[in-house]
């Protein structure tokens, strides 16, 4: 089976997994909105925040220098486990002895207890990375989803249970460590992986030169992704980022069905093409493609933001709306951006990976910085214009390693693009009439949802024809037809 064959199958099944765990996980997360207080809810999400940041640092870079190597060795897959290992119990130390006393004195000693009591998920998660490792460099990604699913629902049920008879705050807590316990073990399972532990100098040196400029990458891009979140959270208190946390629900599962599953096939499938290739090309084709997926989807949820946030949160969430619909127009310059680092890292251009997280670091944090004083809807609107002012920065960085067609890739976004926000200004301005005439929310998402569907194709169709029609094939081709990268 050709490369793209096989990335485009992984892609498939990534994000047909993560669609089923992203459900369930949304199902939960509006569960337990109702139930619980806008400031429990906030203290539990802004907890969780260091749990991600930790289990990022045992994460940087290991995995995709485990998929790029040319040949898997166990004795090499020994050295990593050794490595992230040791990863694990330095992350899993610093929340106990950092992040816990954090939250003691910035909110309350039930906040240090829920970190303390998270912090086994970190070692856990690091034990998992040469796992899943082998399984993305073999693209198993089939036997990886339906294993991270299994553990999501048995979680997922062990949650809601626990809710039910009054646990609360803490059976989210129990269920996140099942969840990540049940993973490991069916991940060791599926993978038949021979765990070991070995050291080795040589190996290490290895590691640490690949995956240094990577660390301080990934450490960044988790600033870059989780800034508004952190800011409102540390400045305007548990109340408003449980808002913003609300508002950025639906992009985060959006984005974990779509572009991450893509995202992650990039370093898999890119560092395997053959020298001749015109990567350039490939990847403006790439993003094309996501994009007729992804931004209609994205801009699809800005003009239904109103009735989606109060059906799924309860009125309590109703400002989310507003948050909700700024930061989805943060797509049009994300979905070239997000791919640019995984390009890079599939070249072994690290370096230059790195910069360009830099960059993004200037356009959301500290913007994010500056501007969460004058409020969240401010500070929203100010990311997302820095995130266009940023994108020339971007391409210059990714030029100097590989060249890519800007007036191409314009010409080749430019569908999507405009029929995307045609759709959204064609929901808005029908937004109130067919609110006057549905009362119920339900039925008022539904004619919302329907509308701006076939607007979106009469757009793409009527105004782009020929792009669209090249884009459709396209699609046909990855899906259906068995042939290889070109």
């Amino acid at each position: 089976m050709s490369i793209k064959k096989k990335a485009t199958q992984g892609s498939i099944w990534m994000s047909l997994t993560r669609t089923g765990i992203n459900v369930v996980d949304f199902l939960v997360y509006a569960y337990l909105a109702r139930i619980l207080t806008l400031e429990e809810f906030g203290l539990a999400g802004f907890c969780f925040l260091f749990v991600e940041f930790t289990n990022t640092l045992v994460n940087a870079g290991v995995n995709q220098n485990l998929v790029q190597r040319k040949e898997w060795t166990d004795r090499y897959a020994a050295s990593t486990m050794t490595f992230v290992a040791f990863m694990g119990v330095m992350a899993s130390g610093l929340l106990v002895g950092i992040g816990a006393p954090i939250a003691y004195y910035n909110y309350s000693e039930l906040a240090a207890l829920v970190i303390i009591s998270l912090a086994p998920i970190t070692l856990i998660t690091s034990l998992q990375v040469v796992v899943t490792g082998k399984l993305l460099r073999e693209f198993k990604n089939k036997q990886m989803g339906i294993a991270k699913f299994c553990a999501t629902l048995i979680s997922a049920t062990s949650i809601v249970v626990l809710a039910e008879f009054g646990y609360g705050i803490w059976a989210l807590i129990i269920g996140k460590l099942i969840n990540v316990s049940l993973q490991y073990i069916l991940l060791v399972f599926v993978s038949k992986v021979r765990l070991s532990f070995n050291l080795d100098r040589d190996n290490f040196k290895e590691l640490i030169t690949f995956c240094l400029p990577l660390f301080w990458m990934v450490v960044l891009r988790f600033l870059n992704k989780k800034a508004s979140n952190l800011f409102t959270g540390v400045v305007l208190g548990p109340i408003n980022f449980a808002l913003l946390a609300a508002a950025h629900k639906a992009e985060v599962v959006i984005n974990q069905v779509t572009m991450s599953s893509i995202n992650s096939m990039v370093v898999p499938s890119f560092s395997r093409i053959g020298q001749d290739a015109n990567v350039g090309s490939l990847f403006t084709r790439l993003v094309a493609i996501t994009s007729i997926i992804v931004t209609p989807i994205f801009m699809g949820l800005a003009a239904i933001a109103d009735p989606f946030v109060t059906i799924a949160f309860g009125d309590k969430f109703a400002p989310s709306a507003e948050y909700m619909t700024i930061s989805a127009f943060s797509i049009f310059p994300l979905v070239i951006a997000n791919f640019m680092p995984n390009l890079l890292i599939s070249k072994a251009q690290t370096k230059a990976a790195f910069n360009i997280t830099l960059v993004n670091i200037i356009s959301n944090v500290v913007v994010a910085a500056c501007t969460i004083w004058f409020g969240v809807s401010f500070m929203l609107t100010c990311i997302v214009i820095g995130n266009f002012l940023a994108m020339p920065i971007r391409f210059a960085i990714v030029r100097r390693h590989i060249y890519i067609d800007i007036k191409l890739l314009i010409f080749a976004l430019l569908p999507s693009f405009v029929s995307a926000f045609g759709m959204f200004l064609v929901v808005m301005a029908a937004k109130p009439r067919i609110s006057n005439l549905l009362d119920n929310d339900i039925f008022m998402l539904i004619a919302l949802i329907a509308l701006g569907g076939a607007s979106y194709i009469v757009f793409s169709f009527s105004v782009f024809y020929p792009q669209t029609k090249r884009q459709v094939q396209e699609l046909k081709s990855m899906f259906l037809k068995k042939r290889g990268i070109k």
